[in-house]
Order: structure tokens, then sequence, then C-alpha cells
């Protein structure tokens, strides 16, 4: 217990960096979400009845951006590693073990993590009813306006 009010007193003092991190998870996932739920939402599906390179597309733009986001999540956690190196060190020198400090930016990451994955999902619920209007509109479709988020059963 004493070590997650450690990490969320790290991720107070290092905010401004970890905002970055946040920022990007949080974009990650609401791109990631937006893509998926275009990919199997029924309205693209009955489109793309005749047109399977659609779906196909829009599965292969969420692992294109899931690819160029693990090189981008990759790069912001060496870099916080980078950043506070001198603070690890100096909880290792005070006596703590390099496996809790290990453990310690583990919790951090995880707290952003689950917060960034909360807030990119629902980010990515308003995003992906936006893209369905953008396939409609641009493949000429007279389909209702409708956000998933805002009707009874997701239809």
């Amino acid at each position: 217990m004493m070590y997650w009010k450690l990490a969320i007193q790290n991720i107070r003092r290092s905010l401004r960096d970890y905002i970055i991190y946040f920022v990007t998870l949080t974009l990650t996932a609401a791109l990631m979400y937006s893509f998926l739920a275009l990919g199997f939402s029924s309205d693209v599906l009955a489109m793309a009845e005749n047109m399977s390179m659609l779906t196909t597309g829009i599965l292969l733009m969420s692992a294109l951006v899931a690819f160029m986001s693990s090189f981008v999540i990759g790069y912001a956690i060496r870099f916080m590693l980078g950043r506070r190196k001198k603070e690890f060190a100096t909880y290792e020198l005070i006596g703590m073990e390099a496996r809790t400090v290990r453990n310690l930016f583990l919790a951090e990451n995880s707290i952003i993590g689950t917060g960034a994955f909360l807030l990119g999902s629902l980010v990515g619920t308003g995003l992906s009813g936006l893209l369905n209007q953008v396939v409609k509109i641009s493949l000429r479709c007279r389909i209702p306006i409708r956000f998933p988020f805002l009707s009874r059963h997701g239809q």
C-alpha cells in the first residue's frame, strides 16, 4: 500500500512529464477503439458486403496504429526512465531494492495507463461515431446518423 502512495506522489511530482505520456496513451486507446469499432460496426459491415476491402482496410489501419503506437509508447517510457534516472538511483542508495524500484515504476505506469485507457475508450466511442459518419458520407450512403453510446442497445 505504501508503494502505491509513493507511486501517486511520484506521478504528482513528475506531472509535466507524465501529461505527455498520458495524452499519448489516451490518443492511442481512442484511435484503436474507434478503428476497431468502425471495422465491426453493423452499418459498415452492411455496406461492406460487396466491399470486403473496406473492412480489411479499416482493420489494417488499426494494426498500423498499434504498430506505430508501440514505438511511440516505448520511446515515452525510455524518456521517462531517462528523466528519472537520478531519482531511482537515490531510491537504491537509501536502501530500496532494484526490484522494488522497478515495481514502483510499474505501479506508476499502471495508474497512468488505466486512466488513459478509460479516457481513451470514452473518447474513442465518440470518435467511432464520427468516423462512421465520415465513411457513410464518403460512400454516399443514406443511413441515419447514430452514435452507439447514445442508443439503448448500441445500434
